[in-house]
């Protein structure tokens, strides 16, 4: 009940006003209605009714233009402007009644999807190509950009096929490995073989053999630009400078001071060899070898003491020094020598004086042709036979394993008896002479004299073009002290002819010549260590006082192994052919020392040349050595002369090798024939 000027009016009438408004609003309303749906009626397909300005109309759907009712046409949005439309980087795609946008390469939807409208929102934005692995290809760097990326070769590549920046897809450029090829050589220096060239590749430098590292950087880098750059090593030659020098002795040198340069030293005069060796090389430190070759005055101390006898002696002990021995009166003297000398080796001579105060059961006794001994008999015993028992012991102080002893009977009835002895050469013997009863005795001394020394054990080497390696064993000392060995070098003809005595002085650089031939090298023989040496022909050094010369290119040579024996004052020497060269400036070849059996002819006329020169010395055991060689086919002759330094003496050795290696030699004062390591002998 509503209220009016402080009045509460009735409800009803209210209400039947509302009733009245309400039916009249709905009239109106279904009279709009129907004509609402008269015009919707005539909509087109592609058209929408719509109620504008309060009547209803016809209008084209999205996508078409038109009346609405009697025509609705596609329309084509991408005209507008697909940047307007679409937004950037965008295609436009019309499509019936609508349309869709497509981002462009190297661009996709920010809503993932394909294709969209952009009525949510959704725009294209910038692929990066560069997160796709290995997208530039090896060696390359990628870069991305606006809707695409561009590619880059990285450090220690460049482009092929192209150039920077490329697209690996839109062209066939592609990065390779920068590669610096072959190391640079440096002077004096040289690098290991190398497995890779390429950019920061790496080569390590070092020094040649003879030189040595003085300044700058040994490793060299292989960088962009293609080139090996940082190594600038200076290498120097090594120098060794003054050698050592030791007291007491003498140097032998061919003023080098680089690497394997050799001094050797010997003792002075007067002074002898106390231990070390006796040669010092320049070594990779740039030092001489420490050495430890000392060189001591010889002296031989006091003087040993004889009985029964005074000696006269200054006092002094060193080399050369004598003292002499003279019996007392009472006493008479036995033996040769009076006087001894202080020898090389820092004794006294041995003597064999020896002051007898009584006739014993000989006298006179007396030492001749070095080994044989005669004396008198005591007198009373000149008509019967006496027998002596001699007790002989050998030594050598140059070879201690030696030791002969050896006891003899002689039975003689001879007044003044004579006995000679069959002792090796080179060595002191102490004799000890008595009769059967042992009621006579006396003691000798003597010194058997040196022949020519044992020739070491060779293999003859036959060559062409090049020089070859020798190989020098020792000889053993059965005929005396071995003191050198030396290598004479000689041109070669048809025959190698040499005298063994010859060149006994004549080095490189002497004036006179012998045959143009030369000592190139002297080997004392202590300083070949375990029994073996070997030696290089030409190798430009000192060997003692002999110059080991280069041979001359085109040359045919001859190399002759000589071994030298010294002993109380003598010397001897032998000769064996070492080596032939053949043509050194030709390619080496092997040259073969057995020619081929089938020419048996040719060897058979050598052989009766053979026989004819022999015939001339008629000696049995020699025609006994040409018996056993018949048949055997000669391919090499090879002539020595061998002599004493007198044309008197001299002799001739000829050589002849067989296929089956025996050797014969033919000698001129009697007939020597060896066979192998077998000689027969026949006095002339």
């Amino acid at each position: 009940m509503v209220s009016q000027g402080g009045r509460r009016l009735p409800g009803w009438p209210l209400l039947l006003l509302l009733t009245l408004l309400l039916s009249s609003r709905s009239s109106e309303e279904e009279k709009e209605t129907d004509s609402f749906s008269d015009v919707c009626a005539t909509c087109h397909a592609n058209a929408t009714c719509q109620q504008k300005d309060g009547k209803n109309v016809c209008i084209c759907n999205y996508g078409f233009v038109g009346n609405g009712r009697t025509y609705c046409q596609d329309k084509d949005e991408c005209q507008i402007g697909t940047e307007k439309i679409c937004g950037n980087h965008t295609s436009c795609h019309n499509t019936y009644g609508s349309f869709y946008c497509v981002c462009l390469e190297g661009f996709q939807a920010s809503s993932k999807n394909k294709i969209f409208i952009p009525n949510d929102g959704t725009n294209c934005i910038d692929i990066d190509e560069c997160e796709v692995s290995d997208i530039c290809g090896p060696g390359a760097r990628c870069v991305n950009t606006m809707g695409s990326f561009e590619c880059y070769c990285m450090e220690g590549y460049q482009v092929e096929n192209g150039t920077e920046p490329f697209h690996s897809i839109a062209s066939k450029a592609s990065c390779k490995v920068v590669n610096c090829g072959i190391p640079p050589s440096i002077p004096n220096a040289y690098f290991a073989p190398v497995n890779k060239t390429t950019y920061g590749s790496k080569v390590i430098y070092t020094c040649q053999p003879g030189y040595v590292f003085e300044s700058g950087n040994w490793t060299s880098v292989c960088n962009t630009r293609q080139q090996w750059e940082g190594a600038d090593i200076v290498c120097k030659e090594i120098n060794c400078g003054k050698p050592p020098w030791i007291q007491n002795t003498d140097i032998f040198w061919d003023n080098t001071t680089t690497l394997g340069s050799t001094i050797f030293y010997k003792c002075r005069e007067g002074f002898q060899y106390s231990g070390g060796h006796n040669f010092s090389r320049c070594t990779v430190s740039q030092k001489w070898e420490n050495i430890t070759f000392e060189c001591r005055e010889i002296t031989c101390g006091q003087p040993p003491l004889i009985s029964d006898s005074d000696m006269k002696w200054n006092g002094m002990s060193g080399l050369r020094s004598v003292v002499e021995y003279k019996c007392r009166k009472g006493f008479y003297p036995k033996g040769i020598k009076h006087h001894s000398l202080c020898t090389r080796n820092g004794t006294w001579e041995i003597l064999d004086l020896r002051c007898e105060k009584k006739k014993i059961g000989f006298s006179n006794i007396s030492i001749f042709n070095d080994t044989c001994i005669k004396w008198d008999r005591e007198s009373g015993r000149t008509q019967s036979e006496e027998t002596y028992i001699f007790h002989i012991q050998g030594l050598r102080w140059y070879q201690k394993q030696f030791y002969h002893k050896v006891t003899l009977n002689f039975t003689t009835n001879s007044q003044t008896p004579e006995m000679c002895l069959q002792l090796p050469p080179g060595s002191n013997y102490t004799v000890n002479i008595s009769t059967a009863n042992l009621d006579h005795s006396i003691l000798l001394y003597m010194t058997t004299q040196i022949t020519d020394p044992q020739s070491p054990e060779i293999e003859f080497i036959s060559v062409q073009g090049s020089l070859p390696s020798l190989h020098l064993r020792k000889a053993e000392e059965r005929n005396g002290p071995i003191s050198s060995y030396q290598a004479i070098v000689i041109p070669w003809s048809s025959q190698c002819s040499f005298n063994c005595y010859s060149l006994t002085s004549l080095t490189y650089f002497g004036k006179g010549t012998d045959s143009d031939g030369y000592v190139a090298a002297e080997f004392p023989a202590y300083v070949i260590d375990d029994d073996r040496l070997k030696f290089a022909l030409g190798d430009r050094l000192y060997y003692g006082k002999y110059y080991n010369a280069p041979l001359k290119q085109g040359k045919d040579y001859c190399i002759i192994l000589r071994t030298v024996s010294e002993w109380n004052g003598v010397r001897t020497q032998s000769c064996v052919i070492w080596a032939q060269i053949k043509d050194l400036s030709s390619p080496p070849q092997h040259l073969t020392v057995v020619i081929l059996g089938s020419i048996a002819a040719f060897g058979s006329i050598l052989f009766l040349l053979f026989c004819i020169a022999c015939t001339a010395v008629p000696t049995s055991p020699a025609e006994l050595a040409k018996r056993q060689f018949l048949h055997k086919t000669g391919h090499l002759s090879i002539t020595i002369s061998t002599g004493e330094q007198s044309a008197a003496s001299s002799s001739v050795i000829r050589l002849f090798l067989f296929s089956n290696a025996h050797i014969y030699q033919s000698c001129g004062r009697g007939n020597t024939i060896r066979r192998g390591n077998q000689w027969l002998s026949s006095s002339s």
